[in-house]
């Protein structure tokens, strides 16, 4: 578990660049985020147990029955191929 836990905190927490912090600070304003919500989420993952993790396993499994997906990208190329989704949403309203 530890090593899932330094994994997943370094991701989070790997230097940035001046651009990469430029990047980091826009998406937390355009998702209502703020440094104490980064903080939470890491503390969360420092103080994951086992037993969190496999008190997820009927939703991820009930997920991937479901046979959902999300697609990001080009809003012309989406709209084109809008017959092979069941909804087509904006990202930022």
């Amino acid at each position: 578990m530890t090593k899932y836990v330094i994994g997943t905190i370094s991701d989070m927490d790997t230097p940035l660049t001046p651009v990469a912090k430029g990047a980091r600070s826009l998406l937390m304003y355009l998702s209502n985020q703020s440094l104490e919500n980064l903080q939470e989420e890491r503390d969360e993952v420092l103080n994951a147990t086992i037993e969190d993790i496999q008190k997820l396993a009927n939703l991820v499994e009930a997920v991937l029955k479901d046979n959902h997906f999300c697609v990001l990208g080009n809003e012309a190329k989406i709209k084109e191929q809008k017959d092979l989704f069941m909804k087509v949403l904006p990202l930022i309203n």
